[in-house]
C-alpha cells in the first residue's frame, strides 16, 4: 500500500508544481515552495516503510521543492530560483517560531488538541533546525550546480538530475545528523540516511519529465502571447 500511495503522491505533487507554474507563474511557485517545505517538515515526523526500509514521509514533498527550484532556474533564471529558496527558508522559520509559541498557551479544560499538537510539534523545532540548515545549503547548491551544468553541457535532463542528486546527498547528510543523531541507534540512522537518499535519487529521476513539461508549457505560452 505504501508503494502505491507513494507513486500517487509523487505524481500528484509534481503535477501540482507544473500546474502552479503554468497558471500562476513564478509568484505562485514561490507560494507552493513555502507550502511544500512546511508540509515536508510536518510529514517528516512520521516514519514509514517502503520496500522493507524505513524512511520519513516528508521525502516526496521535500523533493518536490527541488523540482520547483529547477523549473524556476530553467525558465526564470538563477536570481528568481535563489529568491524562492529564501522565501522557503523564511516560511520555515516563521512556521517553527509560531508553532512553538502555540504550544506555550495553556489549553482550556475543554481543549482536546493539546496532546496531539505536543506529539507532533514538540519535535518539530529540531527537525526544522535540521531542515533550515540542510534546505538553505542544498537548495543554493542545487541552483548553482544547475546553472553551471546547463552552461557547460546545455542538457536539461543532465542539469536537472545531477544537480539534484548531488545537492540531495548533502541535504540528507546534514538533515539526518542534526534531526536524528542521538535519538535512534547509529545503524538505524545509517539505514534511514541511505534509504532517504536512494528514494530522493529515484524521485529526482522521476521528475525529469515534469521539468520538460514545464518548459514546453512555458514555450507554448510565450508563442501564444507573441501571436496575439
Amino acid at each position: 500500500m505504501n508503494i502505491f500511495l507513494s507513486i500517487v503522491y509523487l505524481i500528484l505533487t509534481f503535477s501540482i508544481t507544473v500546474f502552479v507554474y503554468k497558471f500562476f507563474g513564478k509568484e505562485g511557485t514561490y507560494v507552493w515552495i513555502c507550502v511544500s517545505i512546511i508540509i515536508a517538515n510536518i510529514q517528516s515526523v512520521k516514519m514509514i516503510e517502503i520496500f522493507g526500509f524505513t524512511t520519513t514521509l516528508g521525502n516526496i514533498a521535500y523533493s518536490n521543492v527541488f523540482l520547483a527550484t529547477d523549473i524556476l532556474s530553467e525558465n526564470e533564471g538563477n536570481k528568481v530560483a535563489n529568491k524562492s529558496v529564501f522565501f522557503g527558508f523564511m516560511s520555515l522559520i516563521l512556521f517553527t517560531c509560531l508553532m512553538s509559541l502555540c504550544l506555550l498557551f495553556i489549553p482550556s479544560s475543554l481543549d482536546t488538541s493539546q496532546s496531539s499538537l505536543n506529539a507532533i510539534f514538540s519535535v518539530i523545532p529540531r527537525i526544522c533546525i535540521a531542515s533550515l540548515i540542510a534546505f538553505l545549503i542544498s537548495q543554493l547548491l542545487d541552483v548553482f550546480l544547475f546553472k553551471k551544468l546547463k552552461q557547460k553541457y546545455n542538457k536539461l535532463w543532465l542539469s536537472n538530475n545531477l544537480s539534484t542528486i548531488v545537492s540531495q546527498l548533502i541535504d540528507t547528510i546534514i538533515f539526518i545528523t542534526i534531526a536524528y543523531l542521538g535519538t535512534i541507534p547509529i545503524t538505524n540512522l545509517l539505514e534511514l540516511g541511505v534509504t532517504m537518499y536512494v528514494l530522493k535519487v529515484l524521485i529526482a529521476i522521476a521528475d525529469t519529465g515534469f521539468i520538460y513539461l514545464s518548459k514546453h508549457l512555458k514555450n507554448k505560452n510565450n508563442n501564444n502571447n507573441e501571436n496575439k
